[in-house]
């Protein structure tokens, strides 16, 4: 073995120095390179948790909106129904309004006496006589 040249012996020792600051440099950045992914690790766990909250409060309030929409047809429907009942009664109502004046009318033009018409059709006296005077005013024309 030969012996190491007096001159080299600088250059050695600044190759070692060197060889063991690039080592301690890389173990500084691996540790922060591994820090900074533990955090980054924690922060997109926190988001999926987060994510997860959301998808089941959506899921909520779209189940909620749904049964809302159901109960508003349901709502709908009935008060379609209950229009079609009142339609139905204001049509009987006027139709039996004007029932009493057609039987009084076809009465008055038999020859039916003034007051047997008052009573059958429980109309009053003024009433009757106006349905006479049109009777009579029809029979002319």
């Amino acid at each position: 073995m030969s012996a190491l040249n007096p001159h080299w012996i600088p250059l050695v020792v600044s190759a070692v120095t060197a060889c063991g600051v690039a080592a301690i440099a890389s173990a500084i950045v691996y540790s922060l390179f591994v820090r900074r992914n533990a955090r980054l690790a924690d922060d997109l766990a926190r988001q999926t948790q987060r994510c997860a909250s959301l998808e089941r409060d959506f899921a909520a309030v779209l189940a909620c909106s749904r049964h809302m929409g159901d109960r508003l047809v349901g709502s709908e429907r009935a008060r379609d129904a209950l229009q079609k009942q009142i339609d139905k009664l204001r049509h009987h109502q006027d139709s039996d309004d004007h029932l009493p004046v057609q039987h009084a009318m076809k009465l008055l033009d038999t020859g039916v006496a003034l007051d047997e018409v008052v009573r059958i059709c429980e109309l009053s006296a003024g009433e009757a006589e106006i349905l006479q005077s049109l009777a009579r005013f029809r029979a002319a024309a």
